[in-house]
């Protein structure tokens, strides 16, 4: 008996996971249906949560939904784009998850993460970050991530432990190297934005990304903020990154998922440029 109730809740479990997958996957691609027929300001930004983190290339880190508003209120035409999900997965309790695939813009295509809230039974954006598109053929095949599954393990629901690894990780690029840190902190199935079109999935393929990496430039970033799931299994981390010898600016998205020794590994990674920062004494901008 006790074998078979064993049976149901697992099964239970299991079929709760497909179907909170399914919603998060149909509510992307509903976001991004809105977003091409009524714009990005009534299409968009009314699913992001207040809190909000927008990595829009070239821009700074954006925080909170008014301060994305008042930015793509402005932006450019890379924001007339539309997205196709390739994957996304969600965290025990069905309240926080993600999702990746590719944006499109005519003829040009290219990457995005996204972190997501349920806020009244509603999925909401609580990040996103996107490459800036690329031409490529139609011909051109885009090679959809095989997108493992791993385990959900719950755990206490503290952001400080998302900041906490996520430093150690940004401490270890520094004293280590980029690539035995990416090693390191990455999930076996983890996927990246990487160059190029396609998505970088796989440890071993996000460490050989770092092969051609410069020598002597350090790799260093700082994380901003967090969001954790309720049942501490499944996180978001932003940041801003910076390899000061090659006066290079970016910020970033990271997810993060609690493993079965309690400690924390990224399951995908995504950024863009930022704007260099102020040098000292440069004089404030005019109203």
């Amino acid at each position: 008996m006790r074998a078979l109730l064993l049976g149901v809740t697992l099964f239970l479990v299991s079929g709760d996971r497909a179907s909170d997958r399914n919603a998060l996957l149909a509510a992307d691609r509903s976001l991004s249906d809105k977003t091409a027929a009524s714009g990005i300001l009534l299409g968009f930004v009314p699913a992001l949560t207040d809190d909000a983190a927008y990595l829009y290339p070239g821009a700074p880190l954006l925080r909170g939904s008014k301060q994305i508003r008042s930015f793509l209120a402005r932006a450019d035409s890379l924001m007339q784009l539309t997205w196709s999900p390739a994957f996304a997965d969600v965290s025990a309790d069905g309240r926080l998850g993600y999702s990746y695939g590719w944006t499109r813009v005519d003829r040009t295509r290219g990457k995005y993460l996204a972190c997501w809230q349920k806020q009244g039974g509603v999925w909401r954006l609580a990040a996103y970050a996107a490459t800036r598109p690329v031409a490529i053929t139609d011909s051109a095949a885009l090679t959809p991530p095989r997108g493992d599954l791993s385990a959900q393990v719950r755990g206490r629901a503290d952001t400080r432990e998302l900041m906490r690894a996520d430093s150690a990780f940004a401490a270890l690029s520094v004293t280590s190297g980029a690539k035995t840190a990416f090693l390191t902190y990455a999930a076996e199935q983890a996927i990246s934005f990487g160059g190029g079109a396609q998505i970088t999935e796989g440890r071993e393929a996000i460490g050989a990304g770092f092969d051609g990496f410069p020598a002597g430039a350090v790799l260093e970033w700082w994380p901003l903020a967090a969001q954790l799931a309720p049942s501490g299994d499944l996180g978001c981390t932003v940041g801003e990154a910076k390899i000061a010898s090659l006066n290079h600016y970016s910020k970033y998205l990271t997810i993060w998922r609690r493993q079965a020794d309690g400690s924390w590994k990224f399951v995908a990674d995504g950024g863009n440029v930022r704007p260099a920062p102020p040098t000292s004494g440069t004089p404030p901008p005019e109203d």
